[in-house]
């Protein structure tokens, strides 16, 4: 059985199954006796013992509570996750959104159950939103892997020390990061270099990002739709340069970053497809 989405104090007056959570959330393990006085002596609510047992057994069922011991109970983990990173990530979309009516870049933004619909007007707009994810979601647990696919790499040219700081927090986690890039221009082989140089994996030349630039760590699965003008940009500043020197920064900042358009980002919660992914990147380090 799937664990139940239930977020708790949703309404505007509290149920039988948020005293019971709240209750759970600072003193566990439990026994339906020991809630059934807590909430009597804490709130004076005129419940019976049979309602709280029956809310007990029904927050089982829906994998918010789990058994301790045969007649003991305590919040289960695993919905406390879920609830965060769901926390987390409506967090995020509430940032992009409200920046629509503060901060020119967002164009749009659209949540349709698990997936959400983000419309950028730069790359820019879009690289600073990813970094935020990186910083408020990312980098809030341990063991974490995450899988990258680009078509160029370019990044280590303007946020190096940015790019270092993530990865070496991530190891810091435990974590690991895996980078595909389809490109293999000198520019991609120097980023390279950089990336393996503080300790992330990273292949050149792979066939990936046909169609979008990918993202995955924890079940997120992130792709980036590049419009052809902005790709078609980023790869002849790519192809053109024999060495990192043959680069004009400034203008590949004006050409590439900071040129109108519209970007679309799909962010989709996929525990199969992140896993899939996941398992197919690796692979290609073995």
């Amino acid at each position: 059985m799937g664990l139940s989405f239930f977020i708790p104090f949703s309404g505007s007056r509290h149920t039988v199954k948020d005293y019971i959570i709240t209750i759970l959330s600072y003193d566990w393990p439990l026994s339906v006796k020991q809630i059934y006085n807590q909430i009597k002596k804490k709130y004076s609510l005129g419940i019976t013992y049979q309602a709280v047992y029956k809310t007990v057994k029904e927050l089982i069922s829906m994998g918010v509570l789990e058994k301790n011991a045969p007649h003991n109970y305590k919040l289960n983990l695993n919905w406390l996750k879920d609830l965060h990173a769901y926390t987390e990530l409506t967090e995020s979309n509430y940032y992009t959104k409200d920046r629509h009516n503060m901060i020119m870049g967002v164009l749009d933004a659209k949540m349709n159950g698990s997936m959400s619909l983000l419309v950028f007007e730069t790359l820019f707009d879009v690289e600073k939103y990813l970094y935020y994810l990186q910083k408020n979601y990312m980098l809030k647990s341990k063991g974490g892997v995450i899988c990258i696919h680009h078509s160029h790499e370019w990044r280590p040219l303007f946020y190096l020390r940015a790019e270092y700081n993530w990865a070496k927090k991530v190891k810091e986690l435990d974590g690991n990061i895996y980078i595909l890039c389809s490109g293999k221009t000198p520019m991609d082989k120097w980023c390279s270099k950089i990336y393996k140089s503080i300790g992330l994996n990273i292949k050149t030349g792979v066939n990936c990002a046909g169609i979008s630039e990918i993202m995955v760590f924890g079940d997120l699965v992130i792709q980036i739709f590049l419009p052809d003008d902005i790709k078609g940009k980023l790869h002849n500043y790519a192809v053109k340069a024999k060495s990192i020197e043959d680069i004009n920064l400034i203008n590949f900042a004006r050409d590439v970053f900071e040129a109108k358009t519209e970007i679309k980002v799909i962010i989709n919660k996929d525990k199969k497809l992140a896993e899939q992914i996941k398992k197919e990147t690796i692979g290609y380090f073995k």
